[in-house]
């Protein structure tokens, strides 16, 4: 059987994909050709940084997770395949992956992704803390969807130029 994540191993995993997307973000700024996708990436690397700091102060209050024989097995199988499987996962090498990226377009689609599984990672976080760590979550969860609109808006915008 998989080993029991708690909520502060889930918060932890946060704060290590903030971390990540953060450097992701900055060294996009710097390659980036396009002023406009200069810009976003410069303010998505702020937001990551807040975002980190954010989680971090919730590791604080947070609770182990009570789970059944059955759904911890259920859950684990599913947090680990999750956590597998992400972009910004605590494993990946950010500057390995960006001297991969050969493109604004192709540096937009990766942030797209990214920010679409974040949004997935913080709605099953945000089950898992007390109710006063769900309106921080939210907040995030609101700002990471904001950040996916921009993002969308930005390879709409560096395909038709």
């Amino acid at each position: 059987m998989g080993v029991l994540f708690t909520a502060s191993e889930i918060v932890t995993m946060a704060v290590e994909t903030e971390k990540n997307g953060l450097a992701f973000y900055q060294a996009m700024a710097d390659r980036a050709k396009d002023k406009r996708a200069r810009n976003i990436f410069t303010f998505l690397a702020q937001e990551e940084a807040e975002h980190k700091n954010t989680f971090q102060r919730l590791l604080n209050d947070l609770p182990p997770i009570e789970l059944s024989h059955t759904d911890e097995a259920e859950y684990c199988n599913y947090l680990n395949a999750f956590v597998s499987t992400r972009i910004f996962n605590a494993d990946v090498n950010v500057d390995k992956l960006v001297q991969s990226i050969v493109s604004d377009i192709e540096a937009t689609d990766i942030a797209i992704n990214a920010e679409k599984e974040s949004i997935l990672f913080y709605y099953e976080l945000r089950e898992r803390v007390m109710d006063e760590g769900r309106d921080h979550i939210d907040e995030i969860i609101q700002e990471e969807k904001n950040h996916l609109v921009r993002l969308a808006q930005l390879r709409e915008a560096l395909v038709t130029r």
